[in-house]
Parts: C-alpha cells; structure tokens; sequence
C-alpha cells in the first residue's frame, strides 16, 4: 500500500499578494471618487443654483468641472489614470472649449448687426405726441434714496422689527391703485433671527407713495413672508424659484402687489436670443407668493396686468445701448465711429399710460453735456421710444438747479422728465445735507439756464413759468392751466423779503390765491366784492400761486 502524502499547507490557499490588495485598492477607490464627486456636486448645485439648461454657461461649466473633479479624485484614489477618467478629463475640456466657442459666435464681435436690431425703437420728431403732459399731483418728489431713508424710519418705530429684521434696499418703483409707489420686503439680519422667526414669517413690508411724502406706511402681511433673499436653506427665495422651476434662466426680481396690494416675488425668465448665449431678452416671468412658495410661469402673452416689470433693465438698457453703439457694425465702434450714439450716465424711471418706462438721454460720441434725444423703454412690452429733443444732459440739468440754491449747498437728485406743457423739462428735488428735500425744480432741456425753483412744486413751476417766458419759450398746454373768474371774498397783505404778496379768497372757489404784486400790478387795487380772473396751474392744493392776475374793474397796464 501507498501512503497519500499531504501537500503542504500553504499549498491549499491562494496567497495574497500586492498585486490582490491593489486590485481591491482600486475598485474601493472608484467609489470613494464617485461618492465624493456627487456630494461636491450636490453642495456647488445648492450654493450656486444653476439652470439645467444648455443656454447656461453656469450649467455647462459645472458639469466641466465635476467631471475634472471625479477625474482626479479617481486617479488620486486609484492611483492610476485609466481610460475612463482619461475620457472625464477630455470631455470637461471638450465643454469648456465648445462653450467658449459658442460664447465666442454669439458675441457683439460677429453680431453687431443682430445686437443693434436686437430692439425694435420707434423714432419721435415730437415730444408733445404721445408723451403726457405733467399732473403736479403725479409728480415723484422722492427718488430711491429718500424713500430708503423714510422706509428706514418706519421700521424704526417698531422695536421688535428692528431688531429683528431690516429693510431691503431694492425699493421697487412700480403703478398701482392710480399712484406710483416704492416697495421694500423686509429680510432677517442674520441667522439667529431667521430660525426665531421662520415659522410666523416676516408679517409686514415698506411701501413709499414717491408722490406724497407723507405716505410712507408699513404695509401689513398677516400670512408672513418665508421666502426672501436672505432666509436661509430651502427658505431661501431664489433656492425655492430655482427648485420649483430647475430649467429657467432667470433675469433679475422684484417685489411687486397686485390690485389687493398683496405681494408676490416676480422673476423674469431670459432666453437667448443671438446665437447660443448672446442677446437675452425675457420669454415670461415666474411669479412667487411669498408666503406658500407656490409659483407659476407665464408667457408674454400671458402676464398678469398688475405686473409692472417683465424685461430686467440692465438687459433692456443693454439693448439701447447697442442700438446707438453698433449703428455701422462693431469695426465702426473702434476707428471712424461715424454716427454713433450712446446712452448718457444713469438712468431714471417715468410713468407713462399707467406703465413703467426707464429712460435716459442719447448723446453722440464725444458730445460734451449734451444729447440728441431721449429714449424710453416699456419694462413690461419692451416697447421703445425715440424722442429726437436737443439739448442739456441730466447732470448739467442738476448742476444747473444746485446753482439756484449753491448758498445753501443743497444737492439734487438724479431728473425725472417730464412734459411741461409740451416743453420737454427735468425735473428734481433738492435735498440738504441730512438727505430730506427742501426745494423742487425744473429745468428745460433745451436749455439749462431756464430753471424754476421753490419750496413746492407748484412754486417751482410757477417760477419755471416766468423763466420760460425770459427765453421766449412758451408753455403750450391748455389742460394744464386753470382760468376763473370770481369775486373777492377776502384780501390780506403780506411783506416777503421786500415783496408784496396778496393772499385772496373768492366766493366762487375754495382755495387760497397767492398773488405777487411785482408781477400782478393789478392786484394793488383789489378790494371785497371786486371781479377779478385769475389763471394758475391746476392741482388739488388749496393753496396756488396765480401766474395771472387780471382786475376787471381797471384797466392799467405798466
């Protein structure tokens, strides 16, 4: 017999080699790469926002850089570089290198063209057409800085508010119940203050009246605000929109109020709309309720007509630009520069038909302190106005009104134009140190040395008048002015820096008439019971100045 003769042991097992622990090595590395790579992308997607829409460079790039980041994270877990992160790495550069491409063929460079025609303007000879004439009560006497100031003292009588919160700086301007107003949402000063309140939400939001300084209130907002630009994680507004609505590329946004003045977040959605990311122009908007997050997308055709702002008005203003910039193609921009136009410095907003129009001066190439015209734009329809008015630009109208009152160094703010009896005008008020309007005046556009200033707005335009008259400039505007004829009730007297001022009432009319000697020498001779007529700018005060003063009982002309 023959005895089995046992093999070893170490026979009976498959030894372990190095080879055996890289393999494993290597498998748990692509893991690791892969779970590490997906929470990067996960934390830069929530931070960052992007829309999953190919016409985002923001996307495209993310997506370049994830692939680089799994790509080195595997080589650097497996430590090899195989075929796969090889591929990760050329397909991040392949998108980055299209997109610059695409970037490159949507640019002014290759479009000049298509960016000046981008807008369609329609090209006015007249101011007087279609522009409406000045309503002294629809006047804004506030502009962006004064109504920060007053929404700051609202929400200052309210401990508990400001402690807790304060005001947004992005004062909406905006048309609504037939009065321009500025609105505010108030946000949370930090994190602390956002958790103690998240639950109940932000219960209150500024509203300005920029006509009426006095109208400056704390709107109440029973079902509170969750949804703002400074909540945190998914109360935060624009993570919320981006969730609810993953593809839109999305434009700037607004508080707005509907005809219940209740608020909704209005963003407006852009598309491109030359080439492959040149042109954006706004396809809709996206309208949030602040309380609940529930939102809904509207085309053009579709938006609701208690929005004011559709088109952002960077992009709208943008369009302008190239319309007067690319007049003759891009080279001309960089050698003859033949007839070239381009916005002046800043902007401002006008009220139009009940809409919201931002609008600046056009001025040539070169041009020193002057435009050609003025042009306008419709924030909702995109609708473009070319006014062809030659004249002062915005800040030789400002610098020209500071020069009346220089002894008392007050400061204007940035001019609104206006139509003063088919007289195209800037208009502005004149604030002190402490930021609060102390005068109003209006300057002429077709010349800057025709400027009225006063303590109201009807005594600035009451002193406009006059100076018109010194430059043989003729205000052409029936509606503008009221014409009566009464008997005197009563008549008082008053000396004013050497002048003297009649103050009168007539039996027929409830207001109080401020007649100037100087100007009405007519006015001397009245006395109760006497006939007179007097003209004046209409407005609802009770007290007007009068720029007419006939006594029908004399005859005396200086």
């Amino acid at each position: 017999m023959f005895k089995r003769k046992n093999k070893p042991l170490k026979s009976r097992f498959k030894p372990f080699t190095p080879a055996h622990k890289y393999k494993k090595l290597k498998q748990f590395g692509h893991w690791i790469a892969l779970f590490m790579t997906l929470i990067f992308y996960v934390i830069v997607d929530y931070v960052t926002l992007p829309a999953y829409n190919l016409h985002s460079f923001g996307f495209l790039l993310l997506i370049a850089i994830t692939l680089a980041v799994w790509a080195t994270l595997d080589q650097l877990f497996t430590l090899s570089l195989n075929r796969v992160a090889m591929l990760a790495y050329v397909a991040s550069g392949l998108i980055i290198a299209i997109a610059s491409v695409l970037s490159l063929l949507s640019s002014e460079f290759l479009n000049a063209r298509r960016y000046r025609d981008q807008i369609v303007i329609t090209e006015i000879h007249s101011f007087s057409d279609d522009f409406e004439a000045v309503d002294l009560n629809k006047v804004p006497v506030l502009d962006k800085t004064t109504a920060i100031q007053l929404g700051e003292k609202q929400i200052g009588k309210v401990a508990s508010l400001g402690s807790q919160y304060f005001v947004d700086d992005d004062y909406t301007l905006l048309a609504q119940q037939d009065e321009i107003y500025r609105i505010a949402a108030l946000d949370y000063r930090d994190f602390i203050k956002w958790f103690n309140n998240r639950k109940t939400g932000i219960t209150s939001f500024v509203s300005v009246n920029v006509t009426n300084p006095n109208d400056v209130k704390l709107v109440d907002y029973p079902q509170g605000m969750r949804y703002t630009p400074k909540a945190y994680f998914n109360d935060n507004l624009l993570r919320k929109v981006r969730f609810n609505h993953r593809s839109a590329i999305l434009g700037c946004f607004e508080l707005e109020v509907d005809e219940d003045f209740k608020p909704f977040w209005v963003f407006s959605v852009v598309e491109p709309e030359i080439g492959w990311f040149g042109g954006f122009s706004a396809k809709g908007v996206i309208i949030l309720d602040p309380s609940t997050g529930e939102s809904i997308y509207y085309d053009l055709a579709e938006v609701p007509d208690w929005v004011d702002r559709v088109q952002p008005t960077e992009i709208a203003w943008a369009q302008i630009y190239n319309w007067g910039y690319y007049v003759n193609g891009f080279f001309n921009t960089l050698f003859s520069q033949k007839e070239m136009l381009q916005t002046t410095e800043g902007y401002n907003y006008v009220l139009l038909d009940n809409n919201i129009y931002v609008f600046s001066g056009i001025t040539s190439i070169g041009a020193d302190n002057s435009i050609v015209g003025f042009a306008l734009i419709n924030l909702k329809t995109k609708e473009a106005i070319f006014y062809h008015v030659g004249g002062a630009d915005e800040y030789s109208a400002m610098n020209s009104a500071q020069g009346q009152v220089q002894h008392l160094n007050y400061k204007s703010t940035f001019p609104v134009l206006l139509n003063v009896g088919n007289v195209p005008s800037y208009f502005m008020s004149l604030k002190d140190q402490e930021g609060l309007v102390k005068k109003y005046a209006f300057v002429a556009v077709s010349n800057y040395d025709a400027v009225g200033v006063g303590d109201s707005i009807q005594e600035a335009l009451n002193d406009f008048g006059n100076r018109l008259g010194d430059f043989n400039i003729i205000i052409d505007e029936p509606g503008l002015i009221e014409t009566l004829q009464g008997t005197i009730n009563e008549v008082y007297s008053v000396i004013d820096d050497g002048d003297t001022i009649y103050y009168m009432t007539l039996h027929e009319n409830p207001r109080l008439f401020k007649v100037v000697a100087k100007d009405h020498v007519e006015s001397i001779f009245a006395t109760p019971d006497d006939k007179v007529e007097i003209s004046f700018y209409d407005s609802e005060a009770l007290v007007v100045e009068a720029i007419h003063f006939d006594h029908l009982g004399v005859n005396y002309y200086p």
